[in-house]
């Protein structure tokens, strides 16, 4: 009776991670690492929180009709999407930075804080105004070590033209 070995094969076969890129409503993105992801019809949300309770939320809003103006907008965005959500916020941003474009559509970035547990946290609107259609996206972070995961993020977020 013959006995026949069978030896393992493996096969390595090199591979590359490539960065699929998704999309909600107006917007192009990769998602962040490490982040949990959840979708609604209205919002696209990636979530991270360490285990010292700090944290990260970054939201896209699905686009809405615009108004007057680019400040109309923000102004109307800031009181639904932060003012009314957020835990405390203020009720004006402490910074505002106007007339940037980003892939062609008005930008609008307003800077202010909110308190969660009583604790300090920043929280950044992104107003965006094209042909007639608003759109914003909403960063709230806890602490400056999410600074990297927000960049990157923000290297590889577009809006549709």
């Amino acid at each position: 009776m013959e006995k026949y070995v069978l030896t393992p094969l493996i096969i390595f076969v090199p591979y590359a991670s490539f960065a699929q890129t998704n999309s909600f409503d107006v917007f192009t993105f990769q998602s962040p690492e490490h982040f949990i992801k959840s979708e609604l019809p209205s919002r696209a949300q990636w979530r991270m929180k360490n285990k010292d309770a700090s944290f990260c939320v970054i939201t896209v809003y699905k686009s809405l009709s615009a108004k007057d103006d680019i400040v109309k907008d923000a102004t109307a965005q800031r009181k639904e999407r932060v003012v009314k959500q957020l835990n405390k916020a203020n009720k004006e941003p402490l910074k505002v930075l106007t007339e940037q474009l980003w892939d062609e559509w008005a930008s609008t970035l307003a800077i202010g804080n909110f308190y969660p547990h009583k604790k300090r946290c920043v929280v950044m609107l992104y107003t965006f105004r094209k042909n007639k259609i608003a759109a914003c996206a909403i960063v709230a972070i806890s602490d400056k070590t999410f600074k990297s995961p927000i960049e990157t993020f923000s290297k590889n977020f577009h809006l549709n033209n």
